[in-house]
């Protein structure tokens, strides 16, 4: 089952671009991230949503434990402060 990690932060979608940028340079293929959506809130400007897509939950898992995500997960706190997730399985995505 598809599963999704969407992570809630304040910060500026230049910044939220380079650290995904940052991140795929450094993990390469190690990493198990199949898709990364960088999304602003339109009416809270500066409230930031990224939508991580992987093949299953336990890829999720599989790709948490790697340093480089650990890593870029101590950055991201320091760069963005709170980082809130929250972690999706995908039921059905409907293609209109």
């Amino acid at each position: 089952m598809k599963f999704f990690q969407v992570m809630e932060f304040t910060g500026t979608s230049e910044e939220a671009i380079a650290a995904i940028n940052n991140y795929v340079e450094i993990a390469g293929s190690e990493t198990t991230v199949r898709r990364a959506t960088v999304c602003e809130d339109r009416d809270n400007p500066g409230k930031l949503l990224q939508i991580i897509e992987f093949d299953s939950y336990e890829d999720a898992m599989i790709n948490n434990e790697l340093e480089v995500t650990k890593k870029a997960s101590e950055e991201d706190t320091s760069n963005f402060g709170d980082v809130q997730f929250k972690n999706l399985n995908v039921i059905q995505v409907f293609e209109l």
